[in-house]
Formats: structure tokens, sequence, C-alpha cells
């Protein structure tokens, strides 16, 4: 009976211990990944962590990677973020770092329509951003004559080309990294935007830039920004000026929030109420729909617009129209 036991148990025993010998040795062996980049997006399920791991060739055996992650109670501590490894690594050490956030780069994400120093002010606010002087060193930058040089671009600054979307961006990165980055997808993006184009623009690159920057701040409607670039066009066409209020508000130094008639009045040189056509340069950063906007311009006979208070707008050909739009929409 006792042998009978004993060989019950051995049975029962040897595919035990041949499952943990199989994990001790599965955890402690290194594999030389074959895309050492990858990247855990926010709320990711462990599953998918595991196939996207296997996939990079960053571990074998994605369902065996699982159930470790389960059984050292990992499974749900895993951080996002956008990870290296370019070495021979354990997936112990891939759980490691996963689970302590041991990241190579961070989700960076500028919006449509932020100026070059409420990006600074964002970057220099990021927790993994050490650098004491960030933000004056990026401020700076933008307007270093040499760096813009090297981006390939012939302006002053480098607002407005700094192009809003997500960007994966190492720890490590300094000012000009993140600036060069930008200026790339700008460029990559504006030429997209040319696509379509019968014949080259009329007005510069920079003077597109400059306009699509108006336009981000005059609406986010994506529908009414082709329509807001045709009011422009139409009022340079007549040698009008634009009257923007983003305009005024982008050249004041203390800006209180309300435009006051001596704002209006204000002569700096972004001020389109007192200077005919576009100003010296972008106010903000526009994304790829107010540049596509700016280079293909609604056909319209509007010379006004208004806001309805919604976010929307009311659009006029004449100037009794829009006073009388003016009335309905903003008057008490």
């Amino acid at each position: 009976m006792k042998k009978r036991l004993f060989k019950i148990g051995v049975a029962l025993g040897m595919p035990l211990l041949a499952a943990l010998f199989f994990f001790i040795a599965y955890i402690y062996t290194p594999v030389t990944p074959k895309e050492p980049k990858i990247t855990i997006e926010k709320g990711m399920p462990l599953k998918e962590i595991g196939r996207a791991l296997g996939a990079n060739g960053i571990i074998r055996f994605p369902w065996a990677f699982i159930a470790y992650a389960q059984m050292a109670g990992k499974g749900g501590a895993l951080q996002a973020g956008v990870y290296l490894f370019d070495k021979p690594i354990t997936p112990r050490e891939v759980l490691n770092r996963l689970s302590r956030g041991l990241i190579y780069a961070l989700k960076v994400r500028l919006v449509e329509g932020w100026t070059a120093k409420q990006i600074a002010d964002y970057l220099g606010e990021l927790s993994f951003n050490t650098h004491p002087d960030f933000r004056q060193i990026f401020l700076k930058l933008v307007k270093d004559p040499m760096l813009i040089q090297t981006l390939g671009l012939n302006v002053k600054t480098l607002e407005g080309y700094l192009f809003p979307n997500t960007y994966f961006v190492e720890t490590t990165a300094a000012p000009a990294d993140y600036l060069t980055a930008f200026v790339k997808l700008f460029d990559k993006n504006y030429q997209k935007a040319l696509e379509g184009l019968p014949s080259l623009p009329a007005y510069s690159q920079h003077q597109i830039v400059t306009l699509a920057s108006i336009i981000e701040k005059e609406t986010g409607i994506d529908a009414e920004r082709p329509i807001i670039a045709s009011v422009f066009y139409n009022r340079m066409a007549k040698g009008m000026a634009l009257q923007s209020d983003p305009t005024i508000i982008y050249g004041l130094k203390n800006f209180t929030g309300d435009i006051k008639k001596t704002d209006i009045r204000n002569p700096h040189p972004y001020n389109t109420y007192v200077h005919a056509g576009l100003p010296p340069g972008p106010i903000c950063n526009p994304g790829l729909a107010s540049i596509k906007a700016a280079l293909h311009p609604a056909k319209t006979d509007y010379f006004y617009f208004v806001s309805k208070g919604d976010g929307t707008h009311h659009f006029s050909a004449t100037a009794k129209e829009h006073i009388e739009a003016v009335k309905f929409y903003q008057l008490p």
C-alpha cells in the first residue's frame, strides 16, 4: 500500500517539479530581442502586453510570462510608457522594469494652438524632466539662429513650427532634442497639407503658417476652418485689416482676459486692427487642419464672422449683415 502511495505521489509530483524547473529556467534565461523598443499603452491588459512582448521577441512563451506575472502579483501593476530592451534580458528583469516603470521614453502631448511659451511651461513641469533651467533654455533656443538654420528654416523664431501631436520622448532628451522632433514633424505634415494643390501657394510657407495660426485661434471646429480662411483671404484681397482678436492678445505682455479699447489701438506689430495684412509671424502652433485650411480655403463671399456663443460662428458678406449678426448673437 505504501509503495502504491509513493508511486502515486511521484507520478503526481513529477509534473509539478518539472513545471517548477521550467519556470525557474524560464525566468532566468536571457533572450535577445528582435525589436527592442516597445510601447505599453495605459490600461493595456496583461494578455495583450504578453503578446506584444512575444511579437517583439523580447520574451519567449507569452503564456508563461503572463502566468509568471500573475504568480508574482504584478499582473496589474505594469506601467505605461516606451521601453527599450536592446540587450539580452530575462523575463524576470522584463517584469521588473515594467512593474517599476523603468521607461525609455514618455508620452508627450502638444495641444493645437499652444504657444512656444505654453509648450515650454508644459514640458518644464513634466515629472521626469529634472533639468532646472529647461524652460529658459527651451525658449532661448526657439529664437536661436543657428538651431533654426540647422532645422532648415529661414525664420526668426520657431513659433508656429512646433507641430502639435503626441510624441514619445526619451527621458534624457535635451531642449534641442524636443525642438528638433517638433519641427521635423511639422515639415512632414506641411508637405502632406500641400498635396492636392494645382500649383504653389501665392503666399510663402511662413505666411501660410502665420495665417494657419490665426485660424487655429479663431475656431475649434474643423468644418469652419476653411470658411474662416476664406474670410481672411477675401479681406487681404481687398486690402482690409484682418481684425483678429487673437493677434491683439498675442502681442500684449500682460493680457488680463478682456480686450479693451486701448488694446485694440495698441500699435504692437501683431495687432491686425492697426496693421493691414498678416502679422510678422505665427501667434501659436497650428495643427494640420488649420494648415490645410490656410492652403485650401473655401470659396465664399464672406468678409465677416461673429461668435454665436456656442463655439460656432455666423458668417456675413456685408458690413450691414455683420452688424445685425453682432446685435443678434452678442448684444443683450
